[in-house]
């Protein structure tokens, strides 16, 4: 019996046509990231339920309350970050510092959710007649 490999079976178009969307894909990141706007508002969540609404832009540390232990929050210089967590992958710390609208880290085994928010948020996302 004859095993064929990946490589065997992608065609020369095929090729062409991934490497045109992995160029598309990589190239419309800027773009997302120039049409975001910057925050100005943390909604830190513990355990589904909110623990407190901070400004992005005055200096404050957290630590927040989990089921692991706590996780520190630090708000500074127009930013957000995790620099401590007790979960096991710390991929809310790997997540980094944010700042734009819309932008979150996730504590998902400490239950610990931080959301960057504009200062004024209607509740909508559309209107209709």
């Amino acid at each position: 019996m004859k095993t064929t490999s990946f490589k065997q079976i992608l065609t020369t178009g095929d090729k062409i046509l991934i490497g045109v969307l992995l160029i598309l894909s990589l190239a419309s990141f800027p773009l997302i990231r120039m049409t975001a706007q910057p925050g100005s508002l943390v909604q830190i969540e513990a355990d589904g339920k909110l623990f407190c609404t901070a400004s992005l832009h005055e200096k404050h540390t957290f630590a927040v309350p989990g089921p692991l232990g706590k996780t520190m929050v630090i708000i500074h210089d127009g930013e957000v970050y995790v620099p401590e967590s007790p979960c096991l992958n710390k991929i809310c710390i790997k997540t980094g510092h944010i700042s734009l609208a819309g932008e979150m880290i996730a504590c998902v085994p400490n239950k610990v959710v931080v959301r960057i928010t504009g200062e004024q948020e209607t509740g909508y996302d559309a209107v209709t007649q």
